[in-house]
């Protein structure tokens, strides 16, 4: 079930977001620490206007809620709403409200008993739940917030040990929990949360790591996830602001492929390897900064990733993980598209990255000269040595000038830090291709300003969208529909 948690301040605005998603969700959270005052409502209209299955839930601020009053005032609140009979209340694994619980239990009110840690994970998080679920007929519910690829594996883990546990709800919070949260019927939940979004400034209510009701069903179908759904996925650091969900999701859909591709923010490789065969799963796109590091982790690399030494594509075959480059295909399509080849003279290639080790070879497989403009010395030195290019530190964009293709491979200007540009000032002139890699946001403050300047622009999202055809195929071996 999709749970849609309810944040707004009145129950008006609360009706308004239910109408707005209702045929996303299957039931909702009422938070009643974010109402302006719970008392100056009726809980039996409230219910009645509501008119699906509803959890309510009186927050203390230490556990993530807003409530800061008097533990007496929240008790006489959660009390009026108890005899009401609303479908569910949440209280906490240290609420000790028997008055409560014996109404709930007479009203036929489900009790979810539930533990939030927003530090962590902690070491002992199985006797956590075990302890959750101690009381015959409530529902464990345990909402940590994992910090790190080894803190998301412990949570796999544990839920792997509490199978035996029937109706519960484990999620992780915050980036590296998205996962299980889309893959909550996977790993044996009841329900996942979500909340509402506001699409004009980006901004969620609700605990972090919530996505949208939208989002869960039309994008990531997390309701049709079975125990044979294939994963597949894209790991990084940064990576939530990927939109390669976007392309993968949909063409699993249309192509009638039952799997799904999940973010997955990335701090040790070693421990996602570990959560990838704990989760079977199938393969992944790889982004900045572990397209040169994870070949370390390969088993099988197709031959060109001997000579670009970058990796942006693994599969799984048999035992073994295979290691495959899209990007130079990806960069070089929307590039050819755009320009002759005839017209590119000098190339100009900004940064020192797997990225640009990719388009360094893209570039050198079509006969073409390239130029490495790199912030550290020392790595593109280093680049320039084994690709067999010349090297000028960034510093001397002025040189730029000399070049009709620039490229800009790094992760300045991306999400969130749009104002920034790896080359402040310098005046791009109308005889230059100009080329980001980067697709968010689709137009940067580099290309924006080689557009004013009359500069043949190409942003990232025809690069992402080609090189992302290419690894659908590789991922199911089936046509990109």
């Amino acid at each position: 079930m999709i749970c849609l948690t309810l944040m707004e301040s009145s129950i008006e605005a609360n009706l308004k977001v239910i109408k707005k998603n209702r045929s996303f969700i299957d039931m909702v959270e009422l938070r009643l620490d974010m109402l302006n005052d719970p008392l100056l409502v009726t809980p039996d209209k409230v219910k009645s206007k509501i008119s699906i299955p509803t959890i309510i839930t009186y927050r203390k601020k230490r556990d993530g809620g807003k409530y800061e009053g008097s533990d007496d005032r929240r008790r006489a609140v959660l009390q009026i709403y108890s005899k009401i009979g609303f479908d569910y209340i949440d209280l906490e694994l240290d609420t000790f409200y028997p008055e409560i619980e014996k109404i709930s239990n007479e009203n036929g009110t489900k009790i979810i008993r539930s533990y939030h840690d927003f530090s962590g994970v902690p070491d002992n998080f199985e006797s956590i739940i075990r302890q959750l679920s101690a009381k015959s007929g409530e529902i464990p519910k345990a909402a940590v917030y994992p910090k790190s690829s080894s803190e998301l594996l412990k949570i796999f883990d544990v839920i792997k040990e509490v199978k035996d546990i029937k109706d519960k709800i484990i999620l992780g919070m915050g980036d590296f929990g998205l996962s299980s949260r889309i893959l909550y019927k996977k790993l044996g939940s009841m329900l996942s949360y979500c909340s509402n979004t506001n699409y004009s400034n980006s901004t969620r209510s609700g605990a972090p790591g919530q996505v949208s009701p939208r989002e869960m069903v039309n994008l990531y179908r997390v309701n049709k996830i079975t125990n044979s759904t294939s994963i597949y996925g894209i790991i990084g650091n940064p990576v939530m602001h990927t939109r390669s969900p976007e392309i993968h999701n949909e063409a699993y859909s249309r192509a009638g492929i039952d799997a799904v591709y999940i973010p997955f923010p990335v701090d040790r490789l070693d421990m996602f390897f570990k959560l990838a065969n704990l989760l079977k799963i199938k393969g992944f796109s790889v982004t900045v900064p572990y397209k040169v590091e994870i070949i370390d982790f390969l088993g099988i690399k197709n031959p060109e990733l001997d000579s670009i030494n970058s990796c942006n594509t693994v599969v799984r075959e048999g035992g073994y993980w295979k290691g495959f480059n899209t990007d130079i295909n990806g960069f070089l399509k929307p590039l050819l598209l755009h320009v002759e080849i005839s017209f590119i003279k000098k190339c100009a290639v900004i940064g020192a990255g797997g990225a640009a080790r990719a388009v360094i070879s893209a570039l050198q497989s079509i006969g073409l000269e390239v130029s490495i403009f790199n912030r550290s010395h020392e790595n593109g030195l280093k680049l320039a040595l084994e690709t067999d290019c010349s090297y000028y530190p960034l510093e001397r964009q002025d040189l730029l000038i000399n070049y009709n293709l620039i490229v800009q491979t790094t992760s300045v200007g991306m999400f969130p830090h749009v104002d920034e540009t790896p080359l402040p000032g310098f005046k791009f002139s109308p005889d230059q291709i100009v080329y980001d890699i980067i697709y968010t946001p689709i137009k940067t403050r580099f290309l924006k300003e080689a557009e004013e300047r009359g500069s043949v622009t190409i942003g990232g999202m025809e690069m992402l969208m080609t090189q992302g055809i290419e690894q659908f195929e590789l991922f199911t071996k089936h046509p990109y529909p």
